[in-house]
């Protein structure tokens, strides 16, 4: 084999003159067990599919990430690829992130949960194969993104690794065949012609026409169409991955990117940092203490209930700021103390903004941005925390302190069920005494549009004061003369209460639409409610 190949251990030489970089030895072992990798990613791509076609938060979305940590780890394995004890953290949060999928029906914690349930499995793997104790934001950041564009160069690893090991195969057989690439050319030609000849015949006989035409109506095209190219996809894209991470084109090293001039940091956040600590005077002075005379026109509530989402944009920004700052200019005691003066007024900034848009809520009582807004600006003011312990101490992890400080924050709202409080803290009258008409039609509205996490107060008799005594039922029409049936118009359901009926359909509609793959406990719970209404 070796004399076959008079290129097999020359690194830069290849045919065509271009050089081709040498073979890791995690890339060899996949070529060598291309059977192992080429059929995990096709049984993977199966379980992926029948996990998460058409169900975006059923039950089986914790199977699929368990499923998932599984392959992963038994890929690693077969590779020689050491498992690392700290990985557990990373692994306890993908988990929890995916039983809370299916514990919640709300689209933006939905959207949220899978978003961290990418990065956080993106970066436990790059855990897995690197030694990145040392790697910072910067780091991490290139080598994300140069993970991500070797996974689309590694896009049609799969032909190619099989291609070869059907190659390597031959010749360590001696003369046996390998029937891999002849049975793969065989169904690439068969599939379409069959498709051809079926096609004449059907043209050619009205009677098998016919015949064919009955067991296309049976079966659904756009399932078996939409599952196989959804199989096919996660197939490439798991194995690709696979491919990139072998390659390690990652370096490990941390450069020191510390080489700019600190003056122009220094006069930069100089002039910055005078304008905060005005600002900062401020708000202590007019918001905090509250004694100095406001602007003609303002009225001490109207004047805090403004500005908390332009100070959650400075905070974010004075964060970024600091931390391009000490991870790009070299190191300067008079840069470190203004960057303090930085995070000291950003601190009051947090402290401001939240004590706005908590006197906002209690005007206009609760949205999930709202919720949000005051989440983020927890996890600001901790991260900003960290950042000012950065400042001075080089050595700390502030990477590993800002992923755990986030993801713990985030499973904690993720299993919170923020609608639910929503539509607790909004259906107390008291709350509502304040709202003029159009403030309390447009909190109607919101709360219709809640997710199926709300319906333990929406539909609740014990909870919900806008609930009629018998539920619905009392507006319904028989749809015969049996009774056996009932229909709802929303021409006989009261104006004021349309908003919570159409919430209640929605719900009904999810629950009819349940089965046991995208099985639901939020819309599960719901059904329950819509069940104790009815009764």
């Amino acid at each position: 084999m070796e004399q076959n190949n008079p290129y097999n251990n020359q690194p830069y030489a290849n045919q065509t003159g271009i050089p081709k970089k040498e073979d890791t030895i995690y890339t060899k072992t996949k070529k060598e067990h291309f059977s192992f990798f080429g059929i995990g990613s096709l049984l993977y791509a199966v379980f992926y599919t029948f996990c998460l076609y058409k169900n975006t938060s059923g039950i089986t979305y914790p199977f699929f990430v368990a499923g998932t940590l599984c392959y992963f780890f038994c890929s690693t394995r077969k590779l020689g690829v050491p498992y690392k004890k700290d990985s557990v953290f990373y692994i306890v949060s993908i988990v929890l992130l995916g039983i809370s999928i299916c514990l919640t029906s709300s689209e933006q914690i939905l959207l949220m949960n899978k978003c961290g349930i990418f990065l956080l499995a993106f970066i436990l793997m790059l855990h897995t194969f690197y030694q990145n104790k040392e790697w910072n934001f910067p780091k991490y950041f290139c080598a994300v993104m140069q993970t991500i564009g070797t996974i689309l160069i590694c896009a049609a690893r799969p032909l190619t690794d099989m291609i070869s090991y059907a190659d390597m195969r031959k010749k360590n057989k001696e003369g046996k065949k390998s029937y891999l690439l002849p049975v793969l050319i065989g169904i690439a030609i068969t599939v379409p012609l069959l498709l051809i000849i079926t096609g004449l015949l059907a043209s050619a006989d009205a009677v098998f026409a016919n015949i064919f035409s009955r067991i296309l109506d049976a079966v659904n095209l756009e399932t078996i169409f939409g599952t196989f190219f959804m199989t096919l996809a996660a197939f490439f894209v798991s194995y690709a991955v696979y491919a990139a991470l072998s390659m390690k084109e990652v370096k490990e090293e941390t450069p020191d990117l510390r080489t700019l001039e600190p003056v122009i940091a220094i006069i930069i956040t100089a002039a910055l940092s005078v304008i905060y600590l005005l600002f900062s005077v401020i708000q202590i002075l007019y918001l905090f203490i509250g004694n100095m005379k406001l602007p003609e026109g303002y009225t001490y509530s109207s004047y805090a209930r403004e500005g908390f989402f332009q100070l959650l944009t400075v905070c974010i920004l004075n964060l970024i700021i600091v931390l391009i700052c000490l991870y790009l200019f070299r190191e300067n005691t008079a840069l470190k103390l203004i960057l303090t003066v930085i995070s000291g007024c950003t601190f009051i900034m947090i402290l401001s903004s939240a004590l706005r848009m908590i006197m906002y809520i209690n005007r206009y009582n609760l949205t999930f941005l709202r919720i949000f807004v005051l989440w983020s600006l927890t996890v600001i003011f901790l991260l900003m925390a960290g950042v000012t312990v950065f400042i001075y101490r080089n050595r700390f992890p502030l990477f590993t302190y800002s992923m755990v400080i986030v993801t713990v924050f985030y499973i904690g709202l993720s299993f919170s069920h923020p609608d639910y409080w929503i539509a607790r803290y909004n259906l107390v009258p008291e709350h509502l005494e304040y709202l003029d008409d159009y403030d309390i039609r447009d909190n109607q509205k919101y709360l219709r549009r809640l997710s199926a996490d709300a319906a333990p107060i929406l539909l609740n008799k014990n909870k919900n004061p806008y609930l009629p005594p018998f539920g619905f039922a009392s507006f319904a029409s028989a749809q015969d003369t049996d009774d056996t049936e009932i229909y709802y118009k929303e021409d006989n359901i009261p104006e004021e209460l349309l908003w919570l009926y159409r919430y209640y359909r929605n719900m009904e509609e999810l629950s009819n639409d349940m089965h046991i793959r995208n099985f639901n406990f939020s819309v599960y719970t719901a059904q329950k409610y819509i069940d104790k209404l009815n009764d």
